[in-house]
């Protein structure tokens, strides 16, 4: 049976192709939470207006084994020939492409031959913040001709299933667990502590709100860089929570204090992976850190809630306070995917012109 790659707009995806992309987003062995079509659809409408992403699926008859999402891009310093860029926007920590368990071979191989034999543009990818220990990544860097230009390498903060079962809460450095809770004391002085995870049916519109408001409440607020001070951002939030939470997708976890929330974090569960996505907490309790508690106790969760659970991401920076919570590493990459002989003498010769390209925002 003979593989198949199309490549289509949002607009022109059925009913019965949405359903596909869902069940193959809750099912991928690769966990990119920003692929699930409901995050798509949200942030094409109130993101990425000007600049619609278009999906990429790789099929077997009629069943779909992979699927990313694209935007076109015009020649510029950092990729001096028309491109394909993975579809990227603010709140899109992380791309890469969802895949079957089993699958990664066969979709890395359609990805790599639709390169090789499709138009200019066809031939150049870029990718952020790709999983760069991923099968499919593997897969796709093994391919013959194709060249990687790598750009940016970070470690991610992880928590990965550990092979003798040991609780996600005892991985935790004893030093920062000691200062946790010290400052879980200093917030009990104040009120009863108690944790609340919202998922499914629970994960409604006044826990999205309660969620916006401590993120705005912050230094976020205060630099007009909270999702409530764009109304386009809100807009996209308040969509982006029920696409999810209908199918167990979007989790709310809170942190209370007597009756009030003191801490919020909004959470994308797919299949075996629960990522971060954003936090806020109540700037009054500041001496308490309730947001690392928040984290804190979600890790204390984690083993309970959510027992077949392989991999928690944080989606955060290799130098945030996720970093001393979190035992394990992810490295991640980002990069030019590109083939054949023009491409390369391009990306030759773009290379000294980075550090221009970068203060342009030509990589972007």
């Amino acid at each position: 049976m003979s593989l198949r790659t199309r490549l289509r707009p949002l607009d022109d995806l059925s009913n019965d192709d949405l359903r596909a992309w869902e069940r193959l987003a809750k099912s991928s062995a690769a966990s990119v939470p920003f692929l699930h079509p409901g995050f798509v659809l949200a942030a094409a409408r109130w993101l990425t207006p000007d600049a619609p992403p278009v999906v990429l699926t790789v099929e077997r008859d009629d069943a779909l084994l992979g699927l990313t999402c694209l935007q076109r891009r015009a020649p510029n310093l950092f990729v001096p020939v028309p491109h394909w860029r993975a579809y990227r926007h603010q709140h899109a920590f992380q791309s890469g492409v969802l895949h079957l368990p089993g699958e990664a071979i066969e979709v890395a191989g359609a990805i790599a031959a639709r390169m090789r034999e499709g138009t200019l543009r066809d031939r150049a990818i870029v990718w952020h913040n790709v999983a760069g220990d991923g099968e499919l990544w593997a897969a796709l860097r093994d391919q013959a001709d194709l060249a990687w230009s790598q750009t940016a390498l970070s470690q991610r903060p992880v928590l990965r299933r550990h092979p003798d079962d040991v609780p996600a809460a005892a991985r935790v450095r004893a030093a920062t667990a000691k200062d946790l809770r010290r400052r879980l004391r200093r917030l009990q002085e104040r009120g009863d502590v108690s944790l609340r995870i919202l998922q499914g049916a629970e994960a409604d519109a006044a826990a999205a709100m309660r969620h916006l408001t401590l993120e705005d409440a912050g230094w976020k607020g205060e630099r007009g860089s909270s999702m409530l001070a764009s109304e386009g951002e809100r807009t996209f939030f308040l969509e982006l929570v029920p696409r999810l939470a209908s199918s167990g997708g979007m989790v709310f976890v809170e942190t209370l204090c007597g009756d009030q929330v003191v801490a919020s974090s909004s959470n994308l569960h797919l299949g075996g992976g629960l990522s971060g996505f954003k936090t806020g907490w109540d700037p009054a309790f500041a001496t308490s850190s309730p947001g690392k508690l928040n984290e804190w106790h979600l890790l204390q969760a984690l083993d309970q809630r959510w027992p077949e659970l392989a991999l928690f991401d944080s989606q955060a920076h290799e130098t945030s306070y996720m970093a001393d919570l979190l035992p394990d590493r992810q490295p991640m990459v980002s990069g030019i995917l590109h083939v054949g002989r023009l491409h390369r003498i391009a990306m030759a010769g773009a290379r000294p012109l980075r550090p221009l390209a970068y203060r342009l925002g030509h990589d972007d």
